[in-house]
């Protein structure tokens, strides 16, 4: 799962503009690819998001949210693992 969080000093206006603007191209090609899926947005004080991002394991993960980064660069992004059934390996 990756969860954003704004940077300190960036003002709402700038994320809410941010997360209301379109989407970028490569940012398409990750949901088209179904690398990135369920993106969900959160209200209230502060805005950000979060998505399922699938990857292999966590450093693929990591490479692909490097990657964006700069597309988002109001944000800091926590990737956490997650899985649907716990018992499966």
């Amino acid at each position: 799962m990756l969860i954003s969080r704004a940077k300190p000093g960036a003002k709402r206006e700038q994320l809410v503009e941010r997360l209301t603007g379109q989407l970028n191209f490569e940012t398409w090609d990750l949901v088209r690819r179904g690398d990135l899926s369920h993106i969900l947005y959160k209200v209230g004080d502060e805005p950000g998001f979060f998505a399922l991002l699938n990857a292999s394991n966590f450093e693929e993960a990591k490479s692909l949210v490097e990657a964006g980064a700069s597309r988002l660069d109001e944000f800091d992004l926590e990737i956490h693992p997650v899985k649907h059934f716990p018992q499966f390996d």
